[in-house]
């Protein structure tokens, strides 16, 4: 799908738009995403705050590669015009996926916004404490693989540290299953790649981004594999440290996708110097992608 310019991307919803229905994969966050009919587009909820963040971010070459394509705003009417429901309007980040497992990991110790009240920061505090935000600045929100419900969000909440590592390699394994061992461990670095390269960007911006989330996704079929890796496929594998030009466009064709998400809570903060609590959880993250292929 073209993208639309900033300037032009306030839409009104028509009946030729295309139906719309609730959004398999969102598996994290306040109910409400729907997809529109194709499966291109996804239609989010407005949220001020977050528009401005996604219009904003149209003027960050770096930092908009690793965000959803933003396509404006629509308005959705309810039967008339002075009854309707604001969308922010976002690339499905699923489609072009057969089997697609998607991970939703919020990034930071702190997920209290710069002006919530005492009551709310007490409230987000307590729950940075109970999972495992406030230990590592990761936590996993939500996760779906393919063909089997969403894992269950108080399983989510109630994972310890001590087995974050394990929630993740979990998240792996379909790739496993279907493909192999050493597949599996190909996502994990590409993956790891990915984050690494954001962090780079991130950790020369000046944002602060509350309660953001990094999404994961992979695809689990092992036909699409078969005819990515085609006769290579082992020796591509076992030489998956090379971060080769041929794997970036084996990525790119909907194998594997990492964005950020989720930026209700989030500011650009000119003057104020790179959001350290963001850049911790980033960096945790490298490090448990990293320990899984030890």
């Amino acid at each position: 799908m073209a993208e639309l310019p900033v300037q032009d991307a306030a839409i009104v919803a028509h009946p030729g738009m295309g139906k719309t229905q609730d959004f398999e994969y969102q598996v994290a966050g306040h109910p409400g995403v729907q997809v529109v009919e194709g499966n291109e587009m996804i239609l989010k909820p407005l949220n001020e705050r977050e528009q401005l963040f996604y219009e904003k971010a149209q003027q960050q070459p770096e930092f908009k590669s690793f965000i959803p394509v933003y396509y404006g705003t629509l308005q959705r009417s309810n039967g008339s015009q002075d009854d309707s429901t604001g969308f922010i309007c976002l690339e499905n980040l699923t489609h072009g996926f057969e089997q697609p497992c998607v991970i939703d990991l919020k990034i930071g110790h702190r997920i209290y916004d710069i002006d919530a009240s005492p009551e709310k920061q007490a409230r987000m505090e307590a729950k940075a404490e109970r999972t495992t935000s406030k230990s590592m600045g990761v936590t996993i929100t939500g996760m779906k693989l393919f063909g089997q419900p969403a894992v269950d969000r108080d399983w989510c909440r109630d994972l310890k540290e001590e087995d974050f590592s394990k929630a993740i390699l979990q998240f792996f394994s379909a790739a496993e299953a279907n493909v192999s061992t050493k597949f599996r461990d190909y996502l994990v670095w590409q993956f790891m790649v990915e984050v690494a390269e954001y962090l780079e960007t991130i950790e020369e911006m000046e944002v602060r981004m509350y309660a953001s989330s990094l999404l994961f996704i992979y695809d689990a079929s092992k036909e699409k594999y078969e005819r990515l890796f085609a006769a290579d496929g082992e020796a591509r594998l076992n030489s998956k440290r090379a971060d080769s030009d041929d794997d970036q466009e084996i990525a790119d064709d909907c194998l594997l996708d990492m964005k950020a998400i989720d930026f209700a809570h989030s500011h650009w903060m000119p003057g104020q110097g790179p959001d350290e609590n963001y850049i911790s959880g980033l960096k945790r993250l490298i490090e448990v992608l990293h320990s899984l292929l030890e």
